[in-house]
């Protein structure tokens, strides 16, 4: 026993270098740690689309096997701090022959001295915190996607608004131009061009009505619902008119999801190549055992167990060294991370800014289009425009309305690209 604590103390002083704690590396990347950011409830205001996201979360399958592994690495944690306590066990037995009985409670317990337990402890935890950043970044993605369907079914409905208010207009014009056919103003193929244009537009409408419904099932998947009716507001004309990110600097932020999960990926690694190396060292166990018998005798033992890693040497250094490989490779892995960070966030803020000037000078040309419109179809019933400008001037005001959907479509897409690139929605 006193050769045991002679090694026990000796072991002692070679383990006060084998454990260390893990410290972010200087990746030459420039990012902010953390920022302040709205949450989703206060970007996705609409109460529909917050309805159609919280369905998605309880029901999206990605996310709940994502918890369900965090739940897993949470259990793996717990494994490795129970390491730490001594182990116990009872027994007994009884020789009817004899008459003899006895008990007997043993323990054993296995001193930390190389760092092994704790190196474990903290690659369980690192890796519990990995599947967290996972867990988030699956949230964060799950409420992108249903935001984005759920816009994009908006703007399908606009079109459709559009393309049936353009249709009446039509009709409008087609029963004008019958008018000044019959007063001898204008001939047969100005009516036919006008219905040709016409059917033209119900041919689009009636894409439009099937992309609706397709974009519906869409929306009902990404929520874990069967296909229905969505219930759904008006595509507001100035939605995100504001930005929803104000002064953030064009970086990437280490309290991104992914980024996060690279960076502990990169912890458990290098925990991992600590237990590699402490793999070089030996293994000390030690037991006791004490009872009692009905001969009023005591019994009690104490032994130490030494395993050194004699002959496997060669096994222990290769484990290491793929341990060390790995380890490279989850750096370069985070500071990866860290640049397409900072690329997503700068380029979803320059496809912002763009949208929204963008909408701005559309809908002046729209503006000028519609006072065209009127002065033209004035014209071409009491003056000289013929029915070439009318037809011209009228597909021209609803290019120009599809364009501002369309821009609207972009600086939706774009501020929902940059909340999510800056780590918005991983979190309450």
């Amino acid at each position: 026993m006193k050769r045991v604590l002679m090694l026990l103390a000796a072991a002692c002083c070679v383990s006060c270098g084998l454990y260390s704690r893990y410290e972010r590396p200087d990746l030459d990347v420039e990012y902010v740690e953390t920022a302040t950011l709205p949450s989703w409830q206060q970007i996705y205001t609409d109460p529909c689309l917050q309805s159609l996201v919280r369905t998605a979360l309880e029901n999206g399958q990605d996310f709940l096997t994502a918890r369900l592994r965090v739940e897993e690495a949470q259990a793996a944690l717990q494994r490795a701090s129970s390491a730490f306590l001594p182990g116990a066990g009872l027994s007994g037995s009884a020789d009817a022959a004899s008459r003899k009985t006895s008990l007997s409670l043993t323990a054993n317990w296995q001193p930390d001295l190389f760092g092994k337990l704790r190196n474990a402890k903290e690659y369980a935890r690192a890796s519990l915190q990995e599947r967290e950043a996972a867990a988030q970044s699956v949230r964060s993605s799950l409420i992108a996607a249903v935001a984005a369907s759920y816009y994009n079914l908006l703007i399908l409905d606009k079109q459709l608004d559009i393309s049936l208010k353009t249709l009446e207009n039509w009709d409008k014009t087609i029963t004008v131009l019958e008018s000044l056919k019959l007063a001898g103003k204008t001939n047969d193929i100005a009516v036919l061009q006008a219905k040709a244009k016409k059917m033209k537009l119900e041919s689009s409408t009636l894409s439009l009505r099937s992309n609706i419904a397709v974009a519906e099932h869409n929306l009902c998947a990404l929520a874990g619902i069967e296909p229905q009716p969505v219930s759904r507001s008006v595509l507001p004309q100035d939605i995100f008119a504001e930005e929803p990110v104000r002064d953030i600097p064009l970086r990437a932020m280490a309290s991104r999801p992914d980024v996060r999960q690279a960076e502990n990926a990169l912890a458990a690694a290098f925990y991992a190549t600590a237990q590699a190396r402490a793999a070089f060292y030996p293994d000390i166990t030690l037991s006791g055992s004490g009872g009692w018998n009905n001969l009023d005798n005591l019994v009690w033992s104490a032994i130490g167990n030494l395993a050194a890693p004699l002959y496997n040497r060669g096994i222990n250094k290769a484990g290491l060294k793929i341990a060390q490989a790995q380890q490279e490779a989850a750096r370069i892995a985070f500071r990866q991370a860290l640049i397409d960070a900072a690329t997503q966030v700068a380029d979803a803020h320059t496809g912002y800014l763009a949208a929204r000037e963008r909408i701005g000078v559309d809908t002046r040309q729209r503006d000028a289009l519609a006072d065209a419109v009127t002065k033209i179809e004035l014209m071409m019933r009491y003056s000289t425009a013929n029915y070439l400008e009318v037809l011209t001037a009228q597909q021209s005001l609803l290019d120009a309305e599809l364009g501002i959907v369309s821009d609207q479509k972009d600086l939706i897409s774009a501020t929902i690209s940059l909340y999510q690139a800056l780590g918005g929605g991983a979190a309450e």
